[in-house]
């Protein structure tokens, strides 16, 4: 008995997709687009299948949750209505609500990137690349380590709960009713983009500022000793201040990462979707 209700649940699932084919296509573009944009599983080291199959999953698990409850009637929409100019619009709406959600939440690893770059070549790293699973590119080895803390922070703290959490939110705030993107949304893109500057320079300031101050040093150092080889020197001294410096600077770095993808990240996700509810 078990069995067959567990068919027949199933059987009404498939049906009650069937039926609603318009609205299963909205929601599989708008995740498809976020879970590209994602940080960690969205780049190029996650094999397309398993983002196909978390797709299609996180589709079926809330269809039935969102289908009838956020999208505007008429539901379902009656084929006559359908056309393919309805379909084109639903479909692009759906993938730029995707693509600026996942995009607020990959700012920060965007910010952790250009800090480690900046970094890396204050150290003298700028031609030390590794491959890069993850970009599938060649990227300073700066870059690897700081992308990599970043990343487990991130799923230490449930930053990718905060994420979906925020998916899930889209669809109450944004239902699939002609969204276009206006004024107060690229507003908030650009402000977004500020903060990356500014996150990254916070991360890279540490190595920036101790390194700055070893160049003036070894500067006096050459004017008041001429016979010193400062220029012989100035390499391995600045490598290894340079690690020194980072290895200190590391619970900084981790608390930053932490405020940036606890609430910060959390409070930037729900103002960019109230924004684009404002449209």
């Amino acid at each position: 008995m078990d069995t067959i209700n567990g068919m027949q649940t199933v059987a009404d699932f498939v049906r009650t997709v069937w039926e609603n084919e318009l609205t299963f296509l909205f929601i599989l573009a708008r995740i498809a687009a976020f879970v590209a944009a994602l940080p960690v599983i969205g780049g190029g080291g996650t094999p397309p299948y398993v983002k196909a199959l978390l797709i299609v999953a996180m589709t079926f698990v809330l269809f039935p949750i969102i289908s009838e409850k956020y999208f505007l009637p008429p539901f379902p929409t009656p084929p006559r209505v359908i056309n393919l100019g309805m379909i084109v619009q639903g479909v692009l709406a759906e993938v730029t609500i995707g693509l600026i959600i996942g995009f607020g939440a990959r700012i920060i690893f965007a910010a952790v990137e250009l800090g480690a770059e900046v970094a890396g070549m204050q150290i003298g790293f700028g031609l030390s690349n590794a491959f890069d699973p993850i970009s599938n590119s060649q990227v300073s080895l700066m870059r690897q380590v700081y992308v990599a803390f970043a990343a487990l922070v991130f799923l230490a703290i449930h930053g990718d709960h905060a994420v979906i959490k925020a998916m899930m939110y889209s669809f109450q705030f944004i239902p699939t009713n002609g969204f276009t993107i206006k004024g107060p949304v690229i507003e908030q893109i650009i402000r977004m983009g500020s903060e990356l500057f500014i996150v990254g320079m916070k991360i890279a300031a540490p190595i920036t500022v101790a390194l700055l101050l070893t160049q003036i040093g070894m500067g006096v150092i050459s004017r008041v000793v001429p016979q010193i080889q400062v220029f012989m020197i100035s390499f391995p001294l600045t490598i290894g201040i340079g690690l020194i410096v980072f290895g200190l600077s590391m619970s900084l770095y981790v608390a930053l990462l932490k405020e940036q993808m606890g609430g910060v990240l959390e409070q930037r996700l729900m103002d960019i979707l109230l924004r684009m509810k404002s449209t």
